[in-house]
């Protein structure tokens, strides 16, 4: 019987094109371009480079966005991070060195 997983994981050695859609959380550690859909918590970790636009309850970002956050309660941007894009959040916190190009709306 296959073990259960609460997470998606798209390692450092994989590309993926396309739409993802997870009742759970997502990481991203390599490229991911397309749709990214997640009712849990989407990381993407530093090196990764994200050209989608994404809705999640919880966004962590040290990697590369580009695109659109369409919807997250909360929206982390770590030092890291560079995101290109609109932001649609309810909270967002931009740590020092993070950086931010596009428009923010929080509701």
């Amino acid at each position: 019987m296959a073990e259960k997983h609460d997470s998606t994981v798209i390692s450092d050695d994989m590309e993926f094109k396309g739409t993802l859609e997870s009742d759970h959380g997502v990481t991203v550690e390599g490229k991911f371009s397309g749709t990214l859909i997640a009712r849990g918590r989407v990381q993407i970790v530093s090196g990764a480079m994200v050209e989608a636009n994404v809705s999640a309850r919880e966004l962590d970002l040290e990697g590369a966005l580009q695109g659109n956050v369409l919807h997250a309660d909360t929206v982390v941007l770590h030092p890291t991070a560079k995101l290109t894009g609109d932001v649609h959040c309810a909270q967002l916190e931009i740590q020092r060195g993070a950086k931010l190009t596009g428009t923010t709306v929080m509701k």
